[in-house]
């Protein structure tokens, strides 16, 4: 009869330790699994963070260049404004002094351009002969 029993109990022990067995195999399995799991969604949460950087990094960039744009337009109209104005008053000088010129001289330019050009060229060319002893000392 003992034999039984120890047959018994050795067929327990090999009973259980075969559960145990399959229960460790199955928790690797189940490690295993969520191990791969919680990779992948780290591997996700990753690219998604990845993703929405690149897309801030796009935002502030076109938001630079906007502003840029619209600094150098606002610019360009200030100058555009500033310089018609100083030419404006410039020609209405101009105009003030050839009107004020004696002899009808203002009129003689009008009619004859290219005589005044040549006279103003001329003068130029005597100014420079003149003045080029002054630079060499």
């Amino acid at each position: 009869m003992k034999m039984k029993k120890n047959k018994s109990l050795k067929d327990n022990i090999e009973d259980q330790f075969d559960s145990t067995m399959d229960d460790v195999k199955s928790g690797y399995k189940d490690v295993e699994e969520k191990t791969v799991e919680a990779v992948t969604h780290a591997k996700d949460d990753v690219v998604t963070w990845v993703e929405e950087g690149v897309s801030n990094i796009k935002e502030g960039t076109q938001q630079i260049m906007d502003d840029a744009k619209k600094t150098y337009d606002k610019t360009t109209k200030v100058i555009d404004k500033n310089v018609k104005n100083g030419l404006r008053q410039y020609n209405l000088k101009a105009q003030e002094i050839a009107d004020n010129v004696p002899g009808g001289l203002g009129d003689n330019v009008i009619r004859y351009p290219w005589v005044a050009i040549t006279v103003s060229l001329l003068i130029g060319f005597a100014l420079g002969f003149l003045l080029r002893p002054a630079r060499k000392a």
